[in-house]
């Protein structure tokens, strides 16, 4: 199995001398759902935006397919194959739908394939040209902003808090549509997430970050008590 992804060292944050991620290790294969699991402010989120080089960070390396990006920009990242969907379910509020879904689409790519996986887009493309994002609920904000993730066909995606915000049956229908996108577009994926159970049941590999580095492989430990206490560690 090849390696992807892999992330040596790194240290950074959002205010100069003020490190928030200290010393992250991580390798992620192609092919693989690799789990970042912590609360709030333990600095997992930083790391999916550090890695897309959307917060400064002060040494390390962040290497795809062996090649050092780490001075890349998050555009010269995305058009080698890495895109973030952004916490919150991040759309533009002001255009339609459908506007969103092509702004995020690459020139020529078939949107086919996402609008079946996608509940929300299932709908006539007349009418998703005419809804305005702004009038969505939250979950199908999420789907639409999961929908336009992956309309650049990307080989590696980080999901960051996916779930978060959602009701339980919305958290359902993501994982759901996130276990199609894994299957279907063959996408690797890192999934940041504070749902440990949710984390764990959908990656193969699952890590504990606490405190800016990764504390715990969660693979390592025999039940979810003893996950969540290490991610107060």
């Amino acid at each position: 199995m090849s390696e992807l992804l892999k992330i040596s060292g790194l240290w950074g944050g959002y205010k100069e001398g003020v490190d928030i991620l200290r010393g992250i290790d991580l390798t992620v294969n192609e092919g693989d759902a690799v789990g970042i699991i912590g609360l709030n402010g333990s600095g997992k989120s930083t790391l999916g935006k550090a890695v897309m080089n959307m917060i400064p960070f002060r040494r390390g390396k962040v290497e795809w397919m062996g090649e050092d990006v780490t001075a890349l920009s998050t555009h010269e990242l995305a058009l080698k194959g890495l895109s973030i969907m952004q916490q919150g379910g991040q759309v533009f509020q002001t255009l339609s739908v459908w506007e969103n879904l092509e702004l995020a689409a690459a020139s020529g790519e078939s949107l086919d394939e996402i609008r079946e996986i996608i509940p929300l887009l299932q709908s006539p493309r007349r009418e998703l040209q005419h809804r305005m994002a702004d009038k969505l609920s939250g979950g199908q904000k999420h789907q639409l902003a999961l929908a336009m993730t992956m309309a650049s066909r990307p080989r590696l995606v980080i999901l960051d808090e996916p779930s978060a915000g959602l009701s339980p049956k919305a958290v359902e229908e993501m994982y759901g549509m996130l276990q199609a996108v894994r299957e279907r577009m063959n996408v690797t994926i890192v999934l940041i997430e504070q749902n440990v159970a949710k984390a764990v049941g959908f990656c193969k590999e699952s890590y504990i970050v606490s405190q800016g580095c990764v504390r715990l492989d969660v693979g390592s430990v025999s039940n979810m008590e003893q996950v969540e206490h290490f991610m107060f560690v």
